[in-house]
Parts: C-alpha cells; sequence; structure tokens
C-alpha cells in the first residue's frame, strides 16, 4: 500500500510518501489548525500518488481519534473529519508512538521526542503505550516540559539543556527499565555525547512507523482504546 505520512509538530508539518525519497514540510505554529493543516498538505503533495495516510499527532489520541486539541498548535482538531478533507482512509497516532513504532523489533522499549514540546510511548511485549510524561516534575519547580522543550533549549543553552535531558533519562530508565531507550525528535541531534544507554532515532525512520498502520507490514498496529496492539505478518517458510 501507498502511504503518505503527515508528522505534526509544533514546528513543522512534515511529509513522506510510498516511492519517493526524502520528505517536504511546511511551518506549523499556534495558528495551525486542523483544517489548514490539510490544505498545506493537499498543496505540498499534489503531485505525490498515495492510497492512505497516516497522520502522526502531537497530543491524545483514543480509539484512533483525536481526544484533545493540542498546545502548541491551533484548535479545531478533535472530530474533525480527515477523511473527508483528503478524500482517503485516514488512521492517527501519537506523533511519538508512530516514530517508536518505526524501530521496535521486540520486549520493551522506551522512546523519548525531543521536538518544541516533550512526548514520549513505551511499547512492552506488542502493546503501544503513549504517555503524557510533560508535567512529570524534573525540579521542585518545573517539570519535564519546561527543561526539555526547545525553548529551554533556546533560552538555556545547549550544556545545562543536555544536563536536564541526562536527568530525565536517568529518572525514566529507573521507572520503566527499558531493553532499548531512543531518543528521537528534532532537538535530539544536538545531544553531546548521547545519554548513556541510550540510541539517537532519526525522524525519517518515523516513515516506517507510517506504514505499520496498514495491513502488508511487517507489523500491524490497530488502536485498542488509549493502547495500540502489534499483531506480526507470520514469515513464510521457505520452499522445500
Amino acid at each position: 500500500m501507498k502511504v503518505l505520512m503527515l508528522d505534526v509538530g509544533g514546528t513543522n508539518v512534515k511529509m513522506m510518501a510510498s516511492g519517493h525519497e526524502g520528505y517536504r514540510k511546511f511551518p506549523s505554529g499556534r495558528a495551525l489548525t486542523a483544517a489548514k493543516m490539510v490544505r498545506g498538505v493537499l498543496e505540498a503533495t499534489e503531485d505525490w500518488k498515495y492510497e492512505a495516510i497516516t497522520l502522526g499527532f502531537p497530543g491524545i489520541v483514543r480509539d484512533g481519534q483525536v481526544a484533545r486539541n493540542p498546545l502548541n498548535l491551533g484548535g479545531g482538531w478533535v472530530d474533525f473529519d480527515f477523511e473527508k478533507a483528503f478524500k482517503k482512509p485516514v488512521r492517527i497516532i501519537n506523533d511519538a508512538a508512530m516514530q517508536a513504532l518505526a524501530s521496535y523489533e521486540g520486549g520493551r522499549m522506551l522512546f523519548l521526542g525531543l521536538g518544541t514540546s516533550v512526548g514520549a510511548t513505551l511499547i512492552a511485549d506488542d502493546t503501544i503505550i503513549p504517555l503524557e510524561i510533560g508535567l512529570i516534575p524534573l525540579s521542585k519547580s518545573e517539570a519535564f516540559m519546561d527543561k526539555l522543550s526547545k525553548e529551554a533549549l533556546n533560552t538555556e543553552g545547549k550544556r545545562r539543556w543536555q544536563r536536564s535531558v541526562e536527568r530525565a533519562v536517568a529518572l525514566l530508565q529507573d521507572i520503566f527499565f527499558p531493553d532499548v531507550f531512543q531518543l528521537g525528535g528534532g532537538n535530539a541531534k544536538h545531544l553531546d555525547p548521547v545519554p548513556e544507554g541510550c540510541e539517537r532515532g532519526d525522524n525519517q525512520d518515523s516513515f516506517r512507523g507510517a506504514v505499520r498502520l496498514w495491513p502488508g507490514a511487517d507489523m500491524l498496529a490497530e488502536p485498542a482504546t488509549t493502547t495500540w496492539r502489534l499483531k506480526r505478518t507470520p514469515k513464510k517458510s521457505a520452499k522445500k
């Protein structure tokens, strides 16, 4: 299936599609409504051919639908009919969950996304659990979203931001004890060094996660209220 991936962030909307190299993007920001996002995508991809759309959304998704308007974008996302607007089948998943799904192979994986804000997802034994971690305290007066955001990186500088990331990583490692801890999002590239026990992901890897929401992929993620469950495609046995 030819899939169009939409990764909606607080700074940009990124698009990738089956059969096309690289990605395209356009600015998002606090004025971006769902309707404006759709118009921007249709204009940016008018020469692309695709059969289905995966929408990576920066917020809460329940039963495959947007459950709350995002904090860093405009309104109009809840109850918006994306399939009617795009005239294509659309599946919606939390953006951090989509990026985590791209790299997951098995066991227990924790993904921490460092972008305009901060997001996370735990995948444990094929169950995908998006986590709203922004309000977790990192100090007596500040939370994850205060110290790990793009604004914190810009105002406090890379060195202090790196230390905050390292403290957050140590806390999350103690809580979730993951087999794999991946750091992604647009600001993960600024980490030097990558915190111990972690690996750095690439935003463009998230396309694999987008494909895994549609039949025919090696793993198929299906919504189960607030989580997602993975079904694995059986491997074909070699002919004798």
